[in-house]
């Protein structure tokens, strides 16, 4: 790792830009909260580009763009799952897609998602030497310059697009006038625009490139075929709040980055049955200063509800901040994450009839 450090003192444009000037030939992995990229490099050209968030996967690229629909993407990744091959490659044998219009599609999903880093505000980057295999890269490498240029032009036009949606709490309604023939990208926002929804709850439907998701929504809005209904309060949306994570991130070290992405990075799937509970309740005073919504989130914390049913059930950006919260109040001591629920290690107990001094949960809850 001969280059690292945070995205607020190097653009992401300048470290595209180094890759080609060095001709550098590995994988630049950028992380923030919530999501981490690895954008892969041969000889200071893009080759390829992973995220580790769904919404931005290939099948979902292939869907917003009306390439596939999801009867026969479904289909396809069955047949990857089997058989362990890539996507593309199934979908070609299964005749869903020719050679050439997967190939191009690949293209515009790995710029897509370098083009989205431009619009990372933190986190950290590093550079590592590691490679992926041959079949899992692009033919033919997208220019690091070409793409940079074409991040910029997506970042000023983000700037003007968010003029008018000023943060994700815009709430989106259907407009006065009707559009005849919408293209697939526009179908998947009219049919989820209700006037409820926000501008981050519609993408999470949607799903696909961000920028794109924002860049049709705005088009449809200047045409009035949708209009703004609502603007909610912006102290509830992740483009105005700096996450604790994000800051937790860009404080430590490269290595330590990578000691945690190794070890700490843990599927949710894998403490979903966890148990949160108090050790230290928050005080009057710390309650005074919280919103309703996090007051309320931390009422749920009782000892009977697990992680699957205090975060599973809500959007990722969301999950997202109640993540973070929990995880301050670890860090505090304040909170401790319990194998089961508090009434079914009663229950255990009471079989084996354990005295209550040799029950450490209730010791945790200050109840000893």
């Amino acid at each position: 790792m001969e280059f690292s450090g945070r995205l607020a003192a190097f653009p992401i444009g300048d470290i595209l830009q180094w890759a080609h000037n060095d001709r550098r030939t590995g994988a630049l992995v950028v992380r923030r909260s919530g999501c981490e990229k690895r954008v892969f490099f041969r000889d200071g050209e893009i080759v390829a580009c992973y995220s580790d968030d769904a919404a931005e996967f290939f099948g979902q690229h292939l869907l917003v763009r009306g390439l596939v629909d999801e009867g026969r993407l479904i289909h396809a990744l069955t047949v990857c799952q089997r058989g362990g091959g890539m996507l593309g490659s199934a979908l070609v044998e299964l005749g869903i897609l020719g050679a050439e219009a997967v190939a191009s599609a690949l293209r515009d999903h790995v710029e897509d998602q370098v083009c989205e880093l431009f619009l990372w505000r933190n986190g950290i980057f590093y550079f590592s030497n590691e490679m992926i295999a041959d079949d899992q890269l692009l033919p033919d490498p997208l220019p690091a310059t070409a793409v940079a240029l074409e991040g910029s032009r997506r970042m000023d036009e983000y700037q003007r697009i968010r003029r008018v949606f000023v943060h994700d709490q815009v709430v989106l309604k259907k407009g006065a006038r009707k559009i005849e023939s919408p293209s697939p990208h526009e179908k998947r926002i009219l049919r989820v625009v209700d006037g409820r929804r926000t501008l981050a709850e519609l993408y999470h439907e949607v799903r696909g490139s961000w920028f794109r998701f924002l860049e049709c929504a705005y088009r449809l809005t200047v045409d009035s075929v949708l209009d703004i209904g609502d603007v909610r309060d912006a102290s509830d949306s992740h483009s105005t709040e700096l996450r604790l994570a994000d800051l937790l991130i860009e404080q430590v070290s490269e290595e330590q980055s990578i000691f945690l992405r190794q070890h700490l990075a843990i599927p949710f799937d894998a403490l979903s049955h966890c148990v949160p509970v108090w050790v230290r309740p928050p005080d009057q005073d710390e309650e005074s200063r919280m919103s309703e919504p996090v007051r309320e989130f931390y009422r749920q914390i009782n000892g009977s509800s697990d992680l699957s049913q205090l975060l599973g059930s809500v959007p990722r950006d969301e999950r997202s901040r109640r993540m973070d919260r929990l995880i301050l109040q670890l860090r505090k001591g304040a909170l401790a994450l319990l194998p089961m629920r508090v009434e079914e290690l009663e229950a255990d107990a009471e079989r084996e009839k354990l005295p209550a001094g040799a029950r450490w949960w209730r010791r945790l809850r200050g109840e000893g």
